[in-house]
């Protein structure tokens, strides 16, 4: 399988504070990948490194879009990049005009804007959000959008920081959905950063960073079965998650079960 990402030695320090001190890792081209840890771990630096929107002392590897830290071509369309935070985050007040903006920026036809913004909003059951204003969707709408626009040019690589935080359950699971379903037909490579453990079950492999560095990695389950050095890193099993871990153990389930009424019928089988 071909590398999406490749990260050699990185270093980095923002003044008076250093972040990464040779950090490496690689990420496979048709995947999801989690970063989990606390506030401080380096979750959001690194995401900015690897889009460019900072520069690493090192070497940072990014589908040919940087290579020993000199960027080779334009990047513009091989990143999608969503962060938590949605404030700030919008331009226009109206959710079409902020849907055509980034494509209008890299002269796509007029005619080709409207038939690529019916089609992603049709995949994210968005459409008839085209003629809101952006101050009168949720914040849980709000993050959906965001994800919308940055899949609008097709990235290789869409990079989520955090981007779960404030969008509800129901939500989640739609665009999660569409993750995965983009991730089996275009080979779409996904980071996601959070400190919710939850969230790094629908992932294939899954890194615990903690002050800049990697302190554990693997598939989810192997993560969430080290308790013990989680806890230490300042993250906490959720309480269906820790039940379901000790109810497999016990042999009552397989797998984790992070909804309560669907652990109810499994365990009255």
């Amino acid at each position: 399988m071909e590398k999406a990402l490749e990260i050699n030695n990185l270093q980095f320090s923002y003044p008076g504070k250093e972040v990464f001190r040779g950090l490496s890792l690689t990420v496979e081209e048709g995947t999801f990948t989690t970063f989990i840890g606390n506030n401080q771990s380096g979750k959001t630096t690194l995401i900015k490194l690897i889009c460019g929107l900072l520069d690493g002392q090192k070497s940072i590897v990014a589908g040919y879009a940087y290579v020993n830290n000199q960027r080779i071509h334009d990047n513009s369309r091989f990143f999608g990049v969503v962060f938590s935070d949605v404030d700030g985050k919008f331009l226009f007040d109206n959710v079409y005009k902020e849907m055509a903006f980034p494509l209008e920026n890299l002269n796509i036809p007029v005619d080709q804007i409207e038939n690529k913004i019916i089609e992603i909003a049709k995949e994210f059951g968005i459409t008839e959000m085209l003629d809101k204003k952006i101050e009168d969707l949720t914040t849980s709408e709000k993050q959906e959008l965001l994800i919308a626009i940055s899949l609008l040019h097709d990235p290789k690589v869409l990079l989520l920081d955090n981007a779960f935080s404030m969008m509800n359950q129901k939500s989640k699971e739609k665009i999660l959905e569409i993750l995965k379903a983009r991730i089996k037909k275009d080979h779409l490579t996904v980071i996601l950063t959070t400190m919710n453990l939850e969230e790094i079950l629908d992932s294939d492999y899954t890194y615990v960073l903690n002050n800049g560095n990697i302190v554990m990695e693997g598939a989810p389950l192997k993560i969430l079965k080290e308790e013990r050095l989680l806890n230490q890193v300042g993250l906490e099993l959720p309480f269906m998650i820790d039940l379901s871990l000790k109810l497999e153990f016990y042999d009552l389930i397989t797998g984790v079960i992070t909804d309560m009424d669907r652990m109810v019928d499994t365990l009255w089988k």
